[in-house]
């Protein structure tokens, strides 16, 4: 083989292994940007609950009515709050359209600022492969780019300050969203102002009996006589705290007492007679207190 055939076929051969670090810088270039576009869907999926959440915790406290009711979802037989439905459209167009935008910027610029220690060979690089040069110079160019990538790493791509600062009130937002739920805290909305559906729940003691019972009306005496027998001699044993003396007579006339039946309104009827009766039980023990 002659001189210029070994030169040729060396050259070749160069020119293959150039190609081959050449396809491995672009493939870097890739990955790099799919780093990117991770980067940007956790932004935006952080964003994104920041903003649902927000938007839960305004509609509980104010409740406008334009987010009122539910929609059954057929399929697991569940009712979802329409404020739930819109704080998470709400959320999705966050994450759309920040993972969208930040997309758009040129990630590997953004890598080479958060690695200048690679930032002039790695723009080089990317100028080369580009142009689609295998020259031997661009070979060794390729091969310096690829040692220095791997020491590096897409981590500078992300503010962990702001990343951390919004997880930490996102965290914070889903605690209070808990307790706006169970203390049913509401700011607005059709009961806020004391509407139809106001309900006071405290308790400030006991109302008048003729209240519950009604309006007192005449009725007709009944129609059998029974017998009865009337004493107030005072035998038996005395209330606590008082006499048996207090059975004398206890306001009861002297004369003979004529009984008679008594008598009901048969047009009424009488409803809730339990609850009637447990509240006078309630109004005969505070009146013994």
């Amino acid at each position: 083989m002659s001189g210029e055939t070994k030169a040729t076929a060396s050259a070749n051969t160069a020119n293959a292994e150039t190609s081959a670090t050449r396809g491995e810088v672009s493939n870097a270039l890739r990955e790099i940007r799919r780093e990117g576009y991770k980067i940007a869907f956790i932004y935006g999926i952080v964003d994104a609950a920041l903003v649902t959440l927000c938007a839960n915790m305004a509609f509980q406290l104010f409740t406008p009515t334009w987010v009122e009711g539910s929609t059954t979802i057929p399929a697991a037989d569940v009712a979802v709050p329409h404020a739930m439905l819109v704080a998470l459209g709400l959320g999705l167009l966050v994450l759309v359209v920040e993972t969208l935008l930040r997309a758009r910027r040129p990630i590997v610029e953004q890598f080479e600022a958060a690695n200048p220690e690679v930032r002039e060979m790695l723009r080089t690089a990317r100028d080369a492969v580009a142009a689609d040069r295998n020259s031997r110079m661009a070979g060794v160019l390729y091969g310096d780019v690829l040692d220095r990538l791997r020491e590096t790493s897409s981590i500078g791509l992300v503010d962990l300050r702001r990343l951390s600062g919004t997880l930490l009130v996102v965290v914070l937002l889903s605690v209070a969203s808990i307790q706006v739920a169970v203390v049913n805290i509401d700011f607005g909305g059709p009961d806020a102002a004391g509407g139809p559906g106001d309900q006071d729940s405290s308790y400030d003691g006991l109302r008048d009996g003729n209240e519950v019972l009604g309006d007192a009306e005449d009725v007709s005496a009944g129609d059998n006589d029974i017998d009865a027998e009337i004493s107030g001699s005072g035998e038996g044993n005395a209330p606590p705290g008082g006499a048996p003396s207090s059975y004398d007579s206890g306001g009861i006339p002297s004369a003979d007492v004529e009984s008679q039946q008594a008598g009901f309104s048969s047009g009424e009827r009488l409803e809730d007679s339990e609850l009637i009766r447990d509240y006078n039980l309630e109004l005969r023990n505070e009146t013994n207190v």
